[in-house]
């Protein structure tokens, strides 16, 4: 592949990257529920969900589109890369963001259900027994982990690619550094800080 080749590939994923991540940060932000620190009380969960059926309808549907373009997109990187470890570690990358896109559809399908029935669990709330507002709660931690070892296996897989020799190790550690902090330090994971790595890769190939 020609150096003016290499141009229009990266520059190109690098643009489909950027777009697929404004709609990361519009589903990240859409819903009320999300664009403050979530409440951990059931009724507050309900109220904000009941009171945004919009929103929270939308963000159900652009999340899980948005992780099965990004496996398209690690996936097309994957075949651009030369054999070897580039190659390897970019299709390790994109098998994982599979698992991260199938561990979010449970989440995405249970959604929709939860905003149809928000209100009357409401109307029917016991504080003395409060209900369980998310039933899909296993899948977050797994979903997690393999987003962030995917986008940091990528960042190596550019870098020794040749196609990002720097910042394709400092997204390698951004990824390496979440697993770290949310598994060790936060105990929790603002899932959208993935979506700003996803971000600090695409205006790198942008720049390629």
């Amino acid at each position: 592949m020609n150096p003016a080749q290499e141009f229009d590939w990266t520059r190109g994923t690098g643009v489909v990257l950027l777009a697929t991540v404004i709609v990361f940060l519009i589903g990240a932000f859409v819903a009320a529920y999300f664009r403050a620190m979530p409440p951990s009380d059931p009724r507050q969960q309900l109220t904000l969900i009941a009171n945004d059926p919009i929103g929270w309808s939308a963000q159900a549907i652009i999340f899980p589109l948005a992780f099965l373009a990004t496996v398209v997109i690690f996936g097309s990187i994957a075949l651009r890369l030369p054999e070897g470890w580039p190659r390897w570690l970019a299709l390790a990358a994109t098998l994982l963001f599979v698992a991260g896109f199938l561990l979010w559809l449970p989440i995405s399908v249970d959604r929709p259900r939860l905003g149809a029935q928000a209100a009357e669990m409401l109307r029917t709330f016991d504080p003395a027994a409060p209900p369980e507002v998310f039933h899909n709660g296993w899948a977050f931690w797994p979903h997690t982990i393999t987003v962030l070892a995917a986008i940091g296996l990528m960042g190596a897989a550019l870098a020794l690619g040749g196609v990002l020799p720097t910042l394709g190790w400092w997204v390698a550690g951004l990824g390496v550094l979440g697993l770290v902090a949310g598994l060790l330090i936060l105990c929790d994971w603002p899932p959208f800080v993935s979506y700003i790595f996803l971000l600090v890769m695409a205006i790198g190939l942008l720049r390629r």
